[in-house]
């Protein structure tokens, strides 16, 4: 078969340009891809694989590149973008991806076939994609595959290698700016490189800066809603606040719930009965759905023969983030004040539950990263054509971030405490009045109020060796090799504030590991040119790894390829994974948050309703607010995890018209004593489902005595659960030709079949096939994305079709919230080649502003922040320059 018509049909996952499959001719020489360490010649692996180009991401207009990559159909779930308002799980402000929504701790992440250091602001889970500018790009060859075999650790749901220009000669410059339909969203990126080719090898300089401007969740949503559904069936959406009011509640010693004084002419010592309609916090202009970010990439790349065998080779980045988020003033909660304390206007013994404290205004997080990586390494051929390489990777990511300002707990609690604190001017612990909105006295405000800021980091360093080659020539074929060691340090570590630590509010973090690993790879020919076997073709691979925190672990790889016709080939690839946890999982103290949680004894029916009722929980329930204080955190004693994979693919190649390429692969991912922390919503709805089967569960939460209500929940990682998820991928394309026009027509989708977990060995299947959830994304059953691209000699358009499916919420609700429809996202750009050397671009995404649906368990702006699009319509132009 020729190598440029499997190389088309593999490489369908997106725009493939003709351009870059024509650098393959007959004459290559050889090159490894993304899932095997052996050169080969022609591209076809056991292996699926999608590669998107520089052209591609140019044609897309993404600023971001985890932007894209969430994009494609083979991406689904929770991952966060160097916007996202609020993610937490990977760091505030980071940017990863997940394939197969499997989570981003089972995607490695890979630049240039060298892993990356984890990035944040310490002791976090995964590679930041913001480091990697999007201007030195050569290409991104994701591999849809388990692949521990060949890269070790992580690589359960596939691998993610981004590989670099290595070819630039000039000078190239590009700038895009852009903004939203409203007026806001704006963002700018300048991108320069700089690259020369000399006698004895070339270099690359680059440059690259990204700004992205705030906007407000108040200017796309009017208000937080929830769905009221009426006693005929029929529901309306109607705005609610937060139960941390302005003012203050109270529970008082004889069981009545107040609310403070709310009116600053009102009289500071009112109060009444609590009514979450009239006295809620309206949250909603205090949150933002872009956060706004400044980026500053430097990449530096030298090639340099030193001898007719050996080359040297470097690679030197620099990167820096800056970003922040507006987040709600702060809040002070469940302290005990007695009834003879002079400002308690009630004369009762009281528990403050809750204050919202406007009076200090809106505080910001904020975080600074810094990361650096660099490479130098040696490869070559040896007299019997065996290539060799070596390399030492350093990376090192640091990082500081905070709030602007914060309350200290404990001093708020003293200035409640008449035995600490005085009521006398100038005192050194100020009593506080803390009944009733601007009742606070700058004394107290000053006293309690401070700037909390922490740091941390994560560190690599690894050294690799390869060799590979031609074994021997066998009757079908060359049987070849490749085989290779790598050591490898990492750590991470992470300093709260020293007034956060003393509070119990986040405890230190500082944990290490190193790896020695080894492999041997093998494709072997097994027949060749016999009827029905144009080609028969094996690749075995095994990977043994030694761990200092968790000992040996060996994996495997099996593959073949069965070359029927040169047009139609059959490939399929067993293996086994495993991912080790994070330093987080397994170092990690207590870090409190406040996390969207579901209660399920709120409109409870059948099982759930009893199960409330008996453990004490009213039937009239209703949750106070949308979060619960939950502790996360580490477990010492939780084990890697072990995955078994299956891909079974069809590779064709149209033979009655030119340019039309297909492949269909199927996946099966199966993870035993998977690595789990079970959110919130499901840790309560699975201990009111079962008590007695859940009651691990039911023993990791604890409500108020009083009103009932979650204040607190403990989530830990455990090596529990079983999971599994399965599906198909679906890649077409046409490179054709329309009265003189070259035109490109590409399709890729990803019907998912299975996506499950089982929480506790025994117990039920939890099914999230078709569903979306408050914090694990949509897995929806259909995805896919649909290009059709027009070019002329000068002038270029591109039409780009994003579909996203249907989905039923996880946690039911009314005729409204209980389900999602499919949404259809359309993009479109022009470039004109004005000359040589100049060229200009426009783009609109969201063309039709499709806005983003409302569903029950939304985690942001009354929807899925991490599947939709919030921000509507918007618009950029772009000018690249080449001289």
């Amino acid at each position: 078969m020729k190598k440029s018509l499997l190389f088309t049909a593999m490489l369908v996952a997106f725009n493939c340009n003709q351009s870059y499959a024509d650098d393959y001719n007959d004459d290559i020489e050889k090159m490894t891809v993304t899932g095997s360490h052996i050169k080969r010649a022609d591209l076809e692996t056991a292996s699926p694989l999608s590669v998107i180009t520089a052209e591609q991401i140019a044609l897309s207009g993404i600023v971001n590149v985890e932007d894209l990559l969430q994009r494609m159909s083979f991406s689904a779930g929770v991952a966060g973008n160097a916007t996202n308002a609020y993610w937490t799980s990977g760091g505030y402000g980071t940017a990863q991806v997940n394939l197969r929504g499997m989570g981003i701790k089972r995607t490695l992440v890979l630049l240039n076939g060298r892993r990356m250091v984890n990035g944040g602001t310490g002791a976090n889970s995964s590679a930041d994609l913001n480091t990697i500018p999007t201007g030195i790009i050569k290409r991104i060859e994701i591999l849809k595959d388990g692949a521990s075999a060949i890269y070790g650790a992580d690589a359960v749901a596939g691998v993610v290698n981004i590989i670099t220009k290595d070819d630039i000669d000039g000078v190239t410059f590009m700038a895009k700016a852009g903004a939203s339909d409203e007026g806001d969203g704006e963002h700018q990126e300048f991108n320069l490189n700089i690259g020369s080719t000399f006698d004895r090898g070339n270099f690359i300089l680059s440059a690259n800066y990204v700004n992205t401007e705030a906007v407000r969740q108040s200017d796309r949503i009017d208000c937080a809603k929830e769905e009221i559904v009426h006693d005929d069936g029929t529901s309306e959406l109607s705005c609610f606040g937060s139960s941390t009011t302005e003012g203050g509640r109270a529970l008082l010693a004889d069981g009545q719930s107040v609310q403070f004084n709310q009116d600053t002419q009102g009289d500071g010592n009112a109060y009444e009965a609590y009514d979450s309609q009239k006295h809620a916090f309206t949250w909603i202009p205090y949150l933002n759905a872009v956060s706004p970010s400044q980026r500053l990439n430097l990449a530096a790349t030298v090639n340099y023969q030193l001898t007719e065998q050996v080359n040297l080779f470097t690679e030197a980045m620099y990167s820096n983030r800056q970003s922040e988020q507006i987040v709600t003033p702060r809040s002070l909660s469940s302290i005990y004040v007695s009834k003879d304390f002079d400002y308690n206007p009630t004369g009762q013994g009281l528990e403050l539950t809750n204050r919202r404290n406007t009076e200090f205004g809106a505080p910001f997080f904020f975080q600074e990263t810094n990361t650096i990586r660099l490479v130098l390494g040696l490869n070559g051929e040896f007299s019997n054509n065996w290539h060799w390489d070596t390399a030492y990777n350093y990376s090192r990511n640091t990082g500081n971030d905070g709030w602007t300002f914060d309350l200290d707990s404990a001093k708020a609690a003293d200035t409640l405490n008449e035995d600490v604190c005085s009521y006398e001017e100038g005192a050194s612990i100020p009593c506080g009045d803390w009944f009733g909105v601007d009742e606070l006295s700058q004394e107290v405000i000053d006293y309690v109020k401070y700037r909390r800021e922490g740091n941390g980091g994560n560190e690599m360093r690894s050294f690799t060796f390869n060799l590979g080659g031609d074994l021997t020539e066998l009757p079908a074929g060359t049987l070849a090799f490749a085989t290779g060691i790598e050591h490898r340090y990492e750590s991470g570590w992470r300093n709260p504030d020293s007034t956060v630590l003393s509070n119990g509010g986040e405890d230190t973090i500082d944990g290490d590991f190193n790896v020695t690993e080894a492999f041997v790879e093998f494709s072997i020919p097994l027949l060749s040119d016999l009827p029905l076997m144009k080609s028969l073709h094996a690749e075995v691979a095994s990977r043994y790894a030694d761990y200092s925190t968790f000992g040996d672990k060996t994996t495997y790889k099996l593959g073949l390829t069965w070359q029927i016709f040169d047009n139609l080939m059959v490939r399929g690839v067993k293996s086994t994974a495993f991912r080790i946890p994070m330093l987080t999982e397994q170092f990690g103290g207590t870090n409190s948050e406040n996390l969207r949680t579901i209660d399920p004894c709120e409109g409870a029916t059948g099982a759930i309703a009893t199960n409330c009722l008996a453990a004490g929980v009213p039937a009239n329930f209703e949750q106070d607010g949308t979060t619960v204080l939950t502790a996360v955190g580490g477990n010492p004693d939780v084990s890697p995890e072990s995955a078994d994979t299956l891909t079974l693919g069809i590779v064709w190649q149209a033979s009655f018209l030119e340019g039309l390429s297909a492949t269909v692969d199927y996946f099966n991912i199966e993870i035993g004593d998977a690595i789990t922390a079970v959110n919130g919503s499901d840790v309560l709805k699975l201990c009111y489902t079962d008590p007695s089967a859940y009651s691990e569960y039911c023993d990791s939460f604890s409500r108020h005595s009083v009103t009932n209500q979650v204040i607190s929940l403990n989530q830990r990682p455990v090596n529990a659960a079983q999971e599994k998820v399965s599906g198909v991928d679906f890649n077409v394309q046409h490179n054709g030709e329309i009265n003189g026009f070259n035109t490109k027509i590409e399709l890729e989708a990803t019907r998912l079949l299975a996506h499950e977990n089982t929480p506790l060995p025994g117990q039920a299947i939890n099914d999230l096939l078709g569903k979306i959830t408050e914090d694990q994304g949509s897995y929806t059953k259909w995805r896919g994305n649909l290009g059709f691209t027009l070019e002329a000699q000068s002038w270029a358009t591109h039409y780009a079709i994003r579909y996203i499916g249907g989905a039923d919420d996880v946690n039911g609700g009314g005729p409204i919230g209980s389900s999602v429809p499919s949404i259809t996202y359309h993009d479109v750009q022009a470039s004109y080649q004005v000359n040589n050397n100049f060229s200009l671009s426009a783009g609109i995404d969201n063309l039709f502003d499709k806005s983003a649906p409302f569903l029950t368990s939304w985690n942001d702006a009354n929807t899925d922040v991490m599947t939709y699009d919030l921000l509507g319509r918007r618009g950029y132009l772009k000018l690249n320059v080449n001289f």
